[in-house]
């Protein structure tokens, strides 16, 4: 704790002398007769000295990273005009290399494996994000009636992707919700807009199992030699489907821009009904799409006369 607060301390000094320094380069860019006065701007600079030799009374602050600073001000009233504008572009361009909050992180080791690990599980997540829209809209450009050998491969690959990447979603979600770096379940379990992404979620999985269950039908009927072409009617269903999925899958960052910043957290929300509902719109709607891929029948195609 002591050394946290040796370390806002000094970032709170190195704020003063970056705004002291910026106050610098407006005198050396302001005309003579539209400069502060001699009052105001000496006013500053004893400001600025008191705060240093008051943090270094306190003994909370070396004054290592301001000795040349320190000795500037010391002698400020010795000092060119020269002199003052090499101050204030300097230190404003050293502190831009050495930002604060950065230094803040760095003086803490203990947690910057957990920004490491938090960063790839973020890369992760939105990755997978991307790669489940750029399936979603291959399979929606690709399905249509009568489609070729060709077509029904690069269907059944964009469905596989599609899967490998709801897992990689799931997976990372999961560190993200769970990890000790993460902001923890019970954060999570207490938010209902939490529990509305998590449906919407078990919705965009439910829809899936329909167009999946039909192309891994069609593949093994391809492999054996029995493929029929595809109807109007189940590429017009499967159309509907995957427009479906594009819907959730834009609603569903839109609920985590929420869930991020606390919209709607209560602690007596009763996380064990969010999660109720989520297993059964997954389940009931899983079960409704897979049954009615299962028991889908293709009108056979209609027989040429000769």
């Amino acid at each position: 704790i002591e050394h946290r607060h040796c370390s806002s301390r000094e970032s709170k000094m190195k704020t003063y002398i970056f705004l002291y320094s910026l106050l610098n380069v407006s005198e050396a860019f302001t005309p003579a007769s539209k400069t502060s006065s001699p009052i105001s701007s000496s006013h500053s600079q004893q400001r600025t000295r008191l705060f240093v030799f008051h943090e270094e009374d306190d003994g909370l602050f070396t004054g290592d990273f301001l000795t040349a600073s320190e000795e500037e001000l010391r002698q400020e009233n010795t000092l060119t005009k020269l002199s003052q504008n090499k101050l204030s572009i300097v230190v404003p361009s050293l502190l831009a290399f050495y930002p604060i909050e950065a230094a803040n992180a760095a003086t803490d080791g203990s947690y910057s494996g957990g920004q490491i690990a938090s960063a790839f599980a973020a890369y992760g997540h939105y990755l997978s994000l991307f790669l489940i829209v750029g399936c979603l809209v291959t399979e929606r450009l690709t399905v249509r009636p009568n489609m070729s050998d060709e077509e029904e491969d690069r269907l059944a690959i964009a469905d596989t992707s599609l899967g490998a990447a709801g897992l990689l979603l799931a997976y990372t979600g999961y560190l993200r919700i769970t990890a000790d770096w993460s902001k923890g379940f019970d954060y999570y379990a207490h938010e209902p807009v939490f529990w509305l992404k998590i449906f919407l979620v078990a919705i965009f999985g439910a829809v899936s199992f329909f167009p999946t269950t039909k192309i891994i039908q069609r593949s093994i009927a391809k492999r054996n030699g029995e493929l029929i072409p595809m109807s109007d009617k189940l590429a017009d269903r499967m159309t509907s489907l995957i427009n479906a999925e594009l819907l959730m899958v834009g609603s569903i960052p839109l609920t985590a821009t929420f869930m991020a910043r606390g919209v709607g957290y209560s602690p007596d929300f009763p996380w064990p009904v969010g999660a109720g509902i989520c297993i059964v719109a997954l389940g009931g709607l899983g079960f409704k799409y897979v049954k009615e891929a299962l028991d889908w029948e293709e009108e056979p195609p209609p027989a040429i006369s000769e």
